[in-house]
């Protein structure tokens, strides 16, 4: 599956390449995301680190790690990383300055701004409004 994935990055970097300057890739891997948090542990981070490696030797500029909750993880996976790290930040994430201390380059907040956004608006709706 990492051999896949790290081809198909491949192909993306030289058709982006070809075709666009300076085009950003964003390598997602969802290890952490698919596996319930009290199984989140170095087997896991190794994972990801081996398809770091492989996506950043296909030409990902960056590696996004949906999931992944864990401070002392988060760490581990910037410090060894061969890319910017980038993480979804949900209510269980450390806060903004915490990741940011710990190395992230990058922060999404993912849909949920727009899941609070349509849950408002269903509330209002409801209430005549």
């Amino acid at each position: 599956a990492v051999d896949a994935a790290a081809a198909r990055l491949a192909a993306a970097r030289q058709a982006a390449d070809r075709a666009l300057t300076g085009y950003f890739i964003n390598a997602r891997t969802d290890v952490f995301f698919n596996a319930a948090a009290d199984t989140h542990d170095e087997r896991l981070l190794d994972d990801v680190l081996t398809r770091a490696r492989a996506y950043a030797q296909a030409g990902a500029d960056g590696l996004f790690v949906p999931g992944l909750q864990s401070p002392s993880l988060i760490r581990a996976l910037t410090a060894a990383s061969p890319l910017p790290v980038n993480i979804m930040r949900v209510a269980e994430t450390p806060t903004l300055a915490e990741l940011a201390s710990y190395g992230v380059a990058r922060i999404s907040h993912g849909p949920y701004p727009y899941l609070q956004a349509m849950k408002a608006l269903a509330a209002v709706v409801r209430q005549g409004g």
